[in-house]
């Protein structure tokens, strides 16, 4: 009898080792940044806050750590991997550790392709994101609320995002707009692809791919839409003060907040959610563009408002 009940504990025990570690406890968050600083450690600021309020149950402790310190990282599957910036998911996926993995600060594509390197994509429960990427649908509300009557909408896409034109494409014609869509292969390309595009366009729509829109090629781009009287909209506010003439965007304190929800889920539910594009955003507008290129543009709060009316499915 003694022996029968030492083996079903020893059962029990093992079966509870090869759970996944979405099931296990959630004791803890140990959050990874690409780099100190900057938007990165203002999500991390915001995550910790977030997960440090409500009741005893809801609280959960938060180490952050840099990139460097994060190659130490070993198995742990009391606690929740959060990877800020591609850099930290990328490293973090190479390592395969087998605990849950919420990337922040992240383009889609570059989740994609980690995931498919690492061979955890589709495994949602354990390996999920809140991309940079605003939804296609929020894009084009946007360009029919601040541009009104623009309907050809250019929109440069690198081979590492050509997968990208079908749903942009599909989200164009159902918002009313048409997507004019131009691949370009190098740098060298860049600008004379643009110049073709933007003679068949009467708006531009950045999307937040680094090989096209980067510290060296965003100068170059933001100068030969200008010229050329078209608008361009980015996707940060840095963008808008460069000289996009608006851009709907989520600050780190927003994607912060919505980690924190979902990691609170993810303690009482024990599974992280599949991808998902930033819940809170904001709206900026660079008021000066506009005037130059004899756009009348509505304010942040009021764009901000349509917006999210549109969101909730109000006209």
């Amino acid at each position: 009898m003694h022996s029968w009940r030492f083996f079903s504990a020893l059962c029990l025990t093992l079966a509870m080792l090869c759970l996944p570690l979405t099931a296990a406890a959630l004791d803890g968050v140990t959050v990874v940044l690409s780099e100190e600083g900057g938007a990165y450690a203002q999500v991390a600021d915001k995550l910790r806050a977030a997960l440090s309020q409500g009741g005893a149950t809801a609280r959960l402790p938060v180490r952050v750590m840099t990139l460097k310190e994060g190659d130490a990282l070993r198995a742990d599957p009391g606690q929740l991997l959060v990877a800020v910036g591609t850099g930290a998911m990328e490293a973090l996926a190479q390592k395969n550790l087998p605990q849950p993995m919420l990337s922040l600060l992240v383009p889609r594509a570059a989740f994609e392709k980690a995931g498919r390197q690492s061979g955890r994509l589709g495994d949602s429960r354990n390996f999920s994101a809140i991309t940079l990427d605003q939804p296609w649908a929020r894009q084009f509300a946007l360009i029919h609320h601040a541009l009104p009557g623009r309907t050809k909408v250019g929109i440069l896409l690198a081979p590492n995002s050509t997968e990208l034109a079908a749903a942009l494409s599909a989200a164009a014609r159902a918002a009313g707009f048409v997507a004019i869509i131009e691949a370009v292969d190098g740098e060298a390309e860049l600008l004379p692809v643009l110049k073709r595009l933007l003679g068949e366009s009467d708006v531009i729509l950045a999307v937040p791919d680094p090989v096209i829109y980067n510290r060296n090629t965003i100068q170059s781009i933001l100068l030969t839409t200008y010229r050329h009287q078209v608008p361009l909209l980015g996707f940060s506010p840095s963008y808008v003060k460069a000289g996009a003439i608006a851009a709907v965007f989520s600050v780190p304190e927003q994607i912060g907040q919505q980690a924190a929800e979902m990691i609170q889920r993810l303690a009482a539910d024990r599974r992280l959610p599949p991808p998902q594009p930033p819940r809170y955003f904001s709206v900026g507008v660079n008021t000066q563009v506009a005037r130059s290129l004899g756009i009348s543009l509505d304010d942040e709060a009021s764009l901000n408002n349509k917006l999210k009316r549109s969101s909730e499915g109000e006209p």
